[in-house]
Parts: C-alpha cells; sequence; structure tokens
C-alpha cells in the first residue's frame, strides 16, 4: 500500500488554489502556463485528481445506486431518490477530471513527447485511459478530442463512447509500448501510485507495476463490452489478463493518502465530519446481504471490516430511501480510517474479470478456478487472513456447479467484493439483460428508493454539469437520467 507523502498533500492543495474554482473552459485559456511546469511536478498532481475523480462524490453517487449506501439527507438523499440535479456533478467534471488530471496529463504527454521522456508519457497515457474510460461510463458521449483545447475549440464536440473506448485501448497500448522503451528520465518517489526511492529502481520495480495496470484496465474495459459483443469481449478480456497482469494483492493498483486526517483519502474525508455522517448512511439491504451469509450466527467476514458495530455491538443500517436510524452503524474501518485504501483496479477485479469471460465461453472449469481465486484473494485484502467457512461455501466452485446460475454467483460475489467502488455500477448495469423494462434490476437484485423521482426506473448514468449546458449546449446529445450508455442496450 502507497503513501502519499504530506509534501504532495501540500502540492495538490496548490493545484487545487490554481484550478478549484476553473470551469473547464477556463483551464485552457492559456495552455502555456500550464506547460511551463515540469512533468515531475504535474505528475502526482494529476494523480491525486484522478483519484478524487474516481472516489470522492463518484463513488458516493455509484454506491448510492448499487445500495452500498443510502443517502439520508441534501444531494445524497437526491441522489438515492434519483433527484440529482446537473449542478451536483459541476466540480467532479470540471476540478476532477478535466482541469483537474486530464488537461495536466495531457500537458505531460506533450512535453514528454518533446524532451524524449517516454516513461512519463506511458503513465500519463495510462492514466488518461483510465478517466476516458470513466467518464464514458458514468456519462456515455463527452468532450475528449477537442475538450484540452478549448482555446481552439471553446465549444468541443462529443464524442461518441464507442469511438472513447477505442481510444482507451489505443491510449493503454501506447503507454504499454512508452513503457518498454528507454526513457531520458523517469518517475521515482513523485508517483504515488507505485512510488520507488530512485529512478533506477522505479524502472527496475515500478514500471512493470504500470504495465501490469495498463493491461488490467484492457480487460476491465473489454469486459464491459459484453452485452454488445459477448464472444469477442470475453476473448480481448482474458488475452489482455493473459498478456502479464497483477498476480497477487501486492501488486495491484490502490494508493493511501497516508495515516492522519488531513492526508487522508476521500471517503475517509467525507466521512470524519458531521456532514458526512449525517448525508449518508450503510444500507440495511447490504449489511443483510452479509449477516448470517456462511450460516445463522457466521457472517460474511468482510461484514466487520466494511461496517462497524453500534453501541449495542449490532450492525444496524438505514433502510434504503429511508429515515436516519438513531442507533445505526457507521462504515467500518477497512474504508473509514485514515490509512485506507483507495481501490483504483484490484487483484481480485482481475480475477473476476477472468471469471466471467470464461463463462460465457464455456469454459466452465477456468470460471470457476477465477471465481473461487477471486474470493479468496478479496477475503485476504480486506481482512488479512482466510476464512475457510466462507471459502468452503463459496469458493469452492467447480466446473459442474458453477453452471448452476453462475453469473449470478459471479456478480454477486464481485458486488460485495468491490464495496463502495464506482466501477460497481457498471457491472450492475452490465448484467441487467439487454431491452429489459427500465424498472428491471441488475445484480444483486435491488429495488428503487420510496418516493423515487423515476416510477420505479433505474438511473444509467450522470447528468451533465450546467457548465456544459450553458456553454455547449448543442453539442450536448442526451439529458435523461434513463439514456443509456453505448455499451448498455
Amino acid at each position: 500500500m502507497n503513501k502519499i507523502k504530506y509534501l504532495y498533500s501540500v502540492l495538490l492543495a496548490g493545484v487545487l488554489v490554481l484550478f478549484g474554482s476553473c470551469e473547464l473552459r477556463e483551464a485552457n485559456i492559456n495552455p502555456n502556463a500550464v506547460a511551463e511546469v515540469q512533468v515531475n511536478v504535474l505528475l502526482p498532481a494529476t494523480q491525486a485528481n484522478m483519484t478524487w475523480a474516481i472516489a470522492d462524490f463518484t463513488s458516493q453517487s455509484a454506491s448510492s445506486f448499487v445500495q452500498y449506501m443510502t443517502g439520508t439527507l441534501n444531494v445524497q438523499f437526491n441522489i438515492t431518490t434519483y433527484e440529482y440535479l446537473p449542478a451536483n456533478f459541476q466540480t467532479t467534471w470540471n476540478n476532477h477530471f478535466y482541469a483537474g488530471a486530464m488537461k495536466d496529463l495531457d500537458n505531460i504527454i506533450k512535453l514528454s513527447s518533446e524532451n524524449g521522456s517516454t516513461h512519463y508519457r506511458g503513465v500519463a497515457k495510462i492514466q488518461m485511459a483510465i478517466l476516458l474510460g470513466y467518464l464514458v461510463d458514468l456519462w456515455g458521449d463527452v468532450p475528449y478530442s477537442q475538450a484540452l483545447d478549448l482555446d481552439n475549440f471553446p465549444q468541443p464536440v462529443y464524442d461518441s463512447g464507442a469511438q472513447l473506448y477505442e481510444e482507451v485501448q489505443r491510449l493503454l497500448d501506447q503507454g504499454i509500448a512508452d513503457l518498454e522503451s528507454n526513457s531520458t528520465f523517469s518517475p521515482a518517489n513523485n508517483d504515488l501510485i507505485f512510488p520507488a526511492g530512485n529512478e533506477n529502481n522505479w524502472r527496475n520495480t515500478s514500471r512493470s507495476r504500470w504495465i501490469k495496470t495498463a493491461r488490467a484496465a484492457k480487460a476491465r474495459f473489454f469486459n464491459h463490452l459484453s452485452k454488445v459483443d459477448p464472444t469477442g469481449s470475453a476473448e480481448q478480456a482474458l488475452a489482455a489478463i493473459a498478456a502479464g497482469t497483477f498476480e497477487s494483492n501486492s501488486e495491484e493498483m490502490k494508493v493511501s493518502f497516508g495515516n492522519t486526517p488531513d492526508a487522508a483519502g476521500p471517503w475517509f474525508g467525507f466521512l470524519q465530519g458531521t456532514f458526512g455522517q449525517n448525508n449518508i448512511s450503510v444500507t440495511q439491504e447490504f449489511i443483510d446481504l452479509l449477516k448470517d451469509r456462511v450460516e445463522l450466527g457466521i457472517d460474511d467476514p468482510r461484514l466487520a471490516y466494511y461496517v462497524s458495530r453500534n453501541a449495542e455491538g449490532e450492525y444496524v443500517g438505514t433502510p434504503n430511501g429511508g429515515t436516519t436510524v438513531t442507533n445505526r452503524s457507521i462504515v467500518g474501518p477497512y474504508i473509514f480510517s485514515e490509512s485506507a485504501p483507495t481501490n483504483i483496479i484490484t487483484f481480485s477485479e482481475v480475477k473476476f474479470i477472468e471469471a466471467e469471460a470464461n463463462f460465457r465461453l464455456g469454459r466452465f472449469d477456468a470460471a470457476a478456478e477465477a471465481l473461487n481465486s477471486a474470493i479468496k484473494n478479496n477475503i485476504l485484502q480486506v481482512t488479512g487472513m482466510p476464512h475457510l467457512a466462507y471459502e468452503e461455501k463459496f469458493a469452492s466452485e467447480t466446473g459442474s456447479t458453477i453452471q448452476v446460475n453462475g453469473l449470478e454467483k459471479i456478480f454477486t460475489e464481485k458486488h460485495i467484493a468491490m464495496f463502495l467502488q464506482t466501477e460497481s455500477w457498471t457491472d450492475w448495469r452490465r448484467s441487467i439483460p439487454a431491452d429489459a423494462p427500465a424498472t428491471t434490476s441488475g445484480l444483486p437484485n435491488l429495488q428503487p428508493a420510496p418516493g423515487n423521482l423515476t416510477d420505479g426506473a433505474f438511473p444509467r448514468r450522470f447528468l451533465y454539469p450546467p457548465s456544459e449546458l450553458d456553454n455547449n449546449s448543442a453539442n450536448i446529445p442526451e439529458t435523461s437520467r434513463l439514456a443509456k450508455v453505448f455499451w448498455d442496450l
């Protein structure tokens, strides 16, 4: 688990002062101003902003959609009841994705191309690909080809999600090629994701982890096409994994922002104050899924790490869409601690992808083996130890047993393993049958909150923020919560 040191918190604060109140357009008025900063200074700011883009309000919202959490007041309650507004996504869109991480990544790519720092360029392209993939998964069609040059394109076109997914794969391939080449200089301890003491150590250790991360991301985004091309997407995902990706929990892409409150990650920062605790709560539905999961009296071993017992020693959640329960449990130490990791792409996720892809191809022995590994490694990651009773019941699949409700097993176990990760909402939408009514649930089966705005239809994407509605409305393709992104048939 990697530590983002205090000096990078200071650096991030400086970057946020520079860009924090900027619109996407304002951040591009003078592209050369940021380009004058060296790539070694830009890189850590992009990584901090990337983490916030993925794991702050984005994760809070996605976690309400899949009912890990329920909003009890204010914006979070609106998310839960599907009454969210364009303004809710302004900061995420501008400050974290575009003007935060992506503009700086674009400058790193340009500067690195000029000075031969191909390792910096490779890391930047991998990060850009991951962020671009998230943008498509959350909003659908988004600006990209013109979005980072608003001086020349003040109203950037919206590129189709399908085309942008092709760009994601190109960027990942290019990033791998850059990292496999020689470079004039390389990151070191300024790489906040996979830091190293010096450039030589980074080349010997961190470089291979970035390459493995890129292949894991390739597998993830290929797998997202499961509705569009069930066979081809599975084959491509498995090919990316076979090329060489994470082999254990120790290699995965996760980051910890430190072990003090002022250096902690997004979820801790949100929950440590009364605002967060009063506005969002673990759902009773998620607790029920893990409580007595093995048998009466034997819970899912991750429950105690995901959720803390209340003062009476019980796990008590808030019913989805309900009012706050006074003696409710709060988020547990796996998430709510200063040193808690922000998971971006994990080893267990890769194994779940491997299980699903093999299942879709009818390779049931391989699917069972990968599913068992995914569950065992996630329990080890979260709790620090195996749990034989849970593994006996849920991680002892064979080629025969997995053929019975296999996808339900895979998606449900992955849902538990991916607690509070934005990616879970993508998986849930993918598990809804194609062309099903808008009120159809994915896996696991969920019920909309009482009094929801959409008459029981499940939202399928975020809304474009006011900056786009005000400044680029002619190019916006869709404004409905119920519109599907391109892979969600």
